[in-house]
């Protein structure tokens, strides 16, 4: 796991859940709760707020959680830890606790994936393999609304060149990428690129660029009945062959697995 990112421990999704067990606890780990319907309240230290759909609350280790429900809330609580500290250009946004996500076609799809590796074999190391990846996807999501905050401070105007980097990225997964052409086209060498986008999203281009292929290559798989090669060629790879490899490495399964066990 690359240094920065977050680790899955455990996750569970609750449907419908009228109150908590406890008002309050404390963790030992990080823990986030990714609200799909309904909404809670919160407090977190000083920090106070109601939380719905579209937001994701982030609280620290050995820090009190206190939260009460406002509406029967439906969200996912997932237990994470980082391999080293949480990033530190992240730290003062995630103290602001909750983080309003603005892509919500994707966090929608991330969360349908999600509640689909739980109903079936929740345990499952392959289950735990996917269940990283959407983690991963939603950190990278929280990454860059950081960028996006005002809050976030000289974060944005230092690197405006790396966020407009990700969203060229996120426009173009499907095209053929070659990490140098992107460099060149933003005045940057690929070390400097690389070394620039991996200080602010805590993964190297190629890395968030596979992440956003693999992603959409699940979509297609669950929702068309096209061949790999045709799947790949949407996704930015040149045939079947090299996009089964990579998913392969992402996700823990053959693409052909991928669809027989989670298609409806």
């Amino acid at each position: 796991m690359s240094a920065g990112l977050p680790e899955i421990v455990w996750h569970v999704y609750w449907s419908k859940k009228e109150k908590f067990l406890l008002e309050t606890d404390t963790y030992v780990t990080w823990v986030l709760f990714a609200v799909e319907e309904g909404k809670f309240e919160y407090q977190i230290g000083e920090d106070y707020g109601v939380a719905e759909f579209g937001d994701v609350v982030v609280c620290p280790p050995q820090v009190a959680f206190y939260r009460n429900v406002l509406a029967p809330l439906s969200f996912h609580s997932i237990t994470f830890t980082f391999s080293d500290d949480a990033p530190q250009q992240l730290q003062p946004f995630l103290a602001h606790r909750k983080i309003r996500l603005s892509q919500i076609r994707r966090l929608a799809e991330n969360y349908s994936c999600l509640r689909q590796a739980d109903q079936q074999q929740p345990f499952s190391s392959d289950n735990q393999k996917l269940k990283q990846h959407y983690l991963v996807d939603l950190w990278l999501m929280i990454a860059q609304q950081a960028f996006d905050s005002p809050d976030a401070g000289p974060l944005l105007v230092d690197d405006e060149f790396i966020r407009d980097v990700a969203i060229y990225f996120n426009n173009h997964a499907h095209e053929a990428i070659e990490i140098r052409d992107v460099a060149h086209r933003f005045g940057m060498t690929p070390v400097q690129l690389i070394r620039r986008f991996k200080n602010a999203y805590s993964v190297n281009p190629l890395q968030y660029l596979t992440s956003i292929r693999v992603k959409q290559a699940c979509r297609l798989l669950l929702i068309t009945e096209w061949t790999l090669d045709v799947i790949a060629g949407k996704c930015g790879y040149e045939n079947g062959f090299y996009l089964s490899r990579v998913f392969r490495k992402a996700m823990g399964v053959s693409p052909s697995e991928f669809r027989k066990q989670y298609r409806y």
